[in-house]
């Protein structure tokens, strides 16, 4: 009844043929045809706080979905995907993010330069253990302007990248545990930097 009274147009057809046309061997029995979602950048970036994600050449689709389920969970104001990233739009992302997909802003092919040029303060996930990375929970307030950027579990982020941001912070694991999921990693992260508090402006 939902359905009928949402104003979309509804066919139905044998099972055969939607088997042809779904990308999964076994289909919940629905398919939809959609617009792809368009955002406007500037009017995010006009927003009096911003807490955003940038995705470093993530590739794993079923991982980029789950990043944009939590993120939209968590109120992150967008996604920016560097080059080279795995599309938004693969079949197995859709899925992945449980409709959430057309909830959060995300911006493609997004450069360092061009992350750089969003006028945001950047704070990196490290994998590393170099000397000036902080252990996530000691940072108590964030900016009113942060992106907080991650890489994949294999490379980690960029050299660049890194070197760029203003802070860089870690997750702080059991000895013989190297590293975590992107997405695990990126849910903890957004988990605990989403409740504190914004910083006070300096005039």
């Amino acid at each position: 009844e939902l359905l009928l009274s949402s104003g979309c147009t509804v066919y139905s057809c044998p099972e055969d043929t939607l088997a042809q046309l779904s990308h999964v061997e076994t289909s919940s029995g629905a398919l939809a045809i959609v617009h792809q979602p368009t955002w406007d950048q500037s009017a995010i970036l006009a927003q009096p706080r911003v807490f955003g994600l940038y995705g470093d050449m993530l590739q794993d689709p079923a991982n980029i979905g789950t990043i944009i389920r939590t993120a939209a969970g968590l109120n992150v104001s967008a996604l920016w995907m560097a080059p080279h990233s795995v599309d938004v739009f693969n079949p197995k992302v859709v899925r992945a993010t449980a409709g959430t997909l057309f909830q959060l802003p995300i911006f493609s092919h997004t450069s360092l330069e061009n992350l750089l040029s969003l006028g945001c303060t950047i704070m990196a996930a490290d994998v590393g253990t170099s000397a000036d990375s902080l252990p996530i929970r000691s940072i108590q307030s964030l900016p009113a302007r942060t992106i907080v950027a991650i890489g994949s579990e294999s490379r980690g982020l960029s050299e660049p990248l890194l070197n760029a941001a203003t802070l860089r912070f870690s997750i702080p694991l059991k000895p013989g545990v190297e590293s975590l999921n992107a997405a695990t990693a990126a849910a903890i992260a957004l988990f605990h930097l989403s409740g504190l508090p914004t910083e006070a402006a300096h005039g």
